[in-house]
């Protein structure tokens, strides 16, 4: 028997697929909680740069000294030069985080980091009325 040939359908975008589109991107900026991961490191020497590193493609993925949080009042530091680095990010209400920072190493480096290698600082993300959660956090403590 001779195999016959489709010619594949590619569907057209029409005007209500493209209203439907943004009907859910609207809402899912909506479901967006605002995070501001805070570590306090007032008493370490910081070389560079605090660094958060996380389960999250905005946490750097499990990858090192990737994600940078600041101390200059800046990514919603409220004061610079306070010891409390700081970085702001949204993450979509429902969100497992699961987290750690380091000081000043190179990039795929856990080294120098928080000593304690088989637990991480983990929050569930919820939505909240502001909108934004605050999470503050001590260097090497849980």
């Amino acid at each position: 028997m001779p195999l016959r040939k489709f010619k594949p359908i590619i569907p057209q975008p029409s005007k209500v697929s493209a209203s439907v589109q943004q009907g859910t991107m609207a809402q899912s900026s909506e479901n967006l909680v605002t995070v501001i991961f805070q570590c306090d490191v007032c008493d370490q020497y910081v070389r560079k740069s605090i660094y958060i590193g996380g389960n999250h493609e905005l946490l750097g993925n499990w990858v090192p000294n990737r994600i940078r949080l600041y101390d200059d009042g800046t990514h919603g530091d409220r004061k610079g030069g306070d010891g409390i680095w700081t970085i702001e990010l949204k993450f979509p209400a429902g969100t497992d985080l699961e987290y750690k920072y380091t000081n000043s190493g190179g990039e795929g480096n856990w080294m120098p980091g928080e000593e304690f290698p088989y637990i991480n600082r983990k929050v569930h993300i919820e939505r909240t009325e502001t909108g934004t959660v605050s999470l503050f956090d001590t260097f090497g403590k849980i």
